[in-house]
């Protein structure tokens, strides 16, 4: 059958996302056609430059750090229209092309730069002193090795999850199914239902997600409020003799359509059990946590939260992270057998499923975690005075925390790389109190390494639902590990040369106020807190 031929018989991605393995093999796979060349990981290493230096950026502002994979494959697929319309090139990339492109510039953009937007500027801060007043910051191609090796092990940990995870369980990965029908539908657009184009569709909520924050969030306009309080018609409720509306809670109508969007990603049901998830937080662990004091060392009372309505901040984290760890492990044990066969690389139950020229083959798992996990030990020790036996352990963490992560991100959407992080702070908090780089370094190490898990679990899933080869996938992921540790190398030393650009000024405002680096809202606790263990 001709590629024209194939094109138009190709199943859309809800069709194979219906199909057993077997089937997949046999329906969807299309790993024949072109698919890692190099204009496409050429592509996907310049797209993933420029947005792991945008990530960068943002996270230094905000605390968020935000996939890019949706921005790069609209991004790609502009780019290489104009360039075929202008005759600059001969054909635009093609479906294959693009999914390869796309885990080129994810992995670029997402899978390497969250250390500089949390642990790294955390770091700068605690090396602050009145003999260093600007700080001590780490040299930049030890930091380049160190982010380099910890996102190349978290890639290698997702290989064995790959095919239990996406071909047989076949978990959702919102994003990644997102990111297979919007590319699908922009390589299928058919001009004579331009109305119901899903590039026009796609177009329009680009303008509408790109309107709404500057009514919002511009100072210069600002015309709407960042939430409103249309549930204070609910009773108020008291704590300690003191009233409270619902909003005092967090109870708002948020004016954001990323909550909207994300809503979409993970479906009803999951949207449905973490608005539980919230009003259990603001409604019974609030209270209680305003009301649970205890006597410092210095002698001051201390609340669990400074608030009801930074309850979530303050003390949700102990609630949740153990929760969502419980759950995916529990998850994990009760399938130990089918796990045990992907690591030991034991035959299928059935042979005829064993393709070994189509799927990662798991010696490249042994051999990248044995030289990825071998070279961030030794890293560890000689960089941050990490004992072995210590970084042996936050190894043997990353690849528990990224089993654990990659199960809820295919459920959920959401990767809880700080969670996981928090978890290992408190793992070494305990085994090494009073060493804040040991506290923190091994805490990177399982943020850092679950969140390119993830990332490359996202990835596999969009080609997955597009017949592509897992393997150039994977090779594709790879590459981009190298775009973005330089880039969000360079862009943390553009933007962050020494201490005094987080330093708050007499404005009362820091220049990058790295949130994740001082709130228990990124990969590491409050920097005061970390002193304290």
């Amino acid at each position: 059958m001709r590629l024209a031929d194939r094109d138009n018989h190709r199943l859309d991605p809800e069709q194979v996302a219906r199909l057993g393995e077997a089937e997949w093999y046999t329906q969807a796979y299309r790993g024949d056609e072109p698919q890692l060349t190099l204009r496409a990981v050429v592509t996907g290493l310049l797209l993933g430059a420029v947005l792991s230096f945008a990530n960068v950026y943002i996270g230094l502002k905000t605390g968020w750090f935000f996939g890019m994979a949706l921005a790069a494959g609209l991004g790609s697929f502009a780019i290489w229209r104009v360039l075929a319309t202008l005759r600059l090139a001969r054909t635009p990339l093609s479906l294959l092309e693009t999914s390869c492109m796309q885990s080129t510039a994810s992995s670029a953009a997402y899978a390497t730069g969250n250390m500089v937007v949390g642990v790294i500027p955390a770091m700068l801060l605690l090396s602050v002193s009145p003999g260093h007043p600007l700080g001590t910051q780490l040299h930049w191609a030890a930091l380049a090795a160190w982010i380099a090796c910890i996102a190349a092990l978290g890639v290698t940990l997702a290989i064995p999850l790959k095919r239990q995870l996406i071909n047989r369980e076949r978990l959702a990965f919102p994003s990644g199914t997102a990111a297979a029908i919007m590319l699908h539908g922009l390589h299928h657009d058919d001009a004579r239902n331009a109305a119901r184009s899903p590039g026009r569709i796609v177009a329009a909520a680009i303008s509408i997600g790109a309107a709404l924050p500057i009514v919002r969030d511009l100072r210069a306009i600002a015309l709407i409020g960042p939430s409103s309080r249309v549930f204070d018609w609910l009773p108020r409720f008291s704590i300690g003799g003191t009233s409270y509306a619902p909003s005092d809670a967090g109870l708002v109508l948020d004016h954001s359509l990323l909550v909207v969007a994300a809503g979409v990603f993970a479906g009803l049901r999951t949207t449905a059990w973490m608005f539980a998830g919230g009003l259990i937080t603001a409604f019974v662990l609030g209270p209680i946590a305003l009301d649970w004091m205890w006597s410092a060392p210095g002698g001051a009372l201390v609340g669990a939260t400074r608030g009801l309505g930074t309850t979530w901040l303050d003390a949700g984290i102990w609630l949740g992270a153990p929760l969502l760890v419980a759950y995916a492990l529990v998850a994990v044990v009760s399938r130990w057998r089918v796990f045990g066969r992907l690591v030991s690389h034991a035959q299928p139950a059935d042979p005829a499923l064993e393709r070994t020229d189509v799927e990662i083959p798991v010696a490249w798992f042994w051999i990248g975690f044995v030289t990825c996990g071998g070279a961030a030990i030794v890293l560890a020790r000689i960089l941050f005075d990490i004992p072995v036996i210590l970084g042996a352990l936050a190894v043997a963490l990353s690849l528990v925390f990224s089993a654990v992560a990659c199960r809820i991100t295919g459920e959920t959407d959401i990767t809880p790389g700080g969670p996981m992080g928090k978890l290992t702070q408190l793992v070494f908090g305990v085994l090494r109190p009073h060493h804040p780089s040991t506290n923190l370094m091994t805490a990177s190490m399982t943020h850092a390494s679950s969140v390119a898990s993830a990332d490359l679990l996202l990835d596999l899933q969009t080609g997955y639902l597009l017949g592509a080869n897992p393997r150039r996938q994977f090779a594709a992921q790879a590459l981009g590990i190298l775009a973005g540790t330089g880039a969000s190398v360079l862009a943390y030393f553009i933007l962050i040369p020494d201490a005094t650009a987080l330093a708050i000024g007499d404005d009362g405002v820091a220049r990058f106020a790295a949130p994740a680096s001082c709130s228990s809202s990124g990969s590491i606790t409050c920097t005061r807190c970390i002193v304290s263990w």
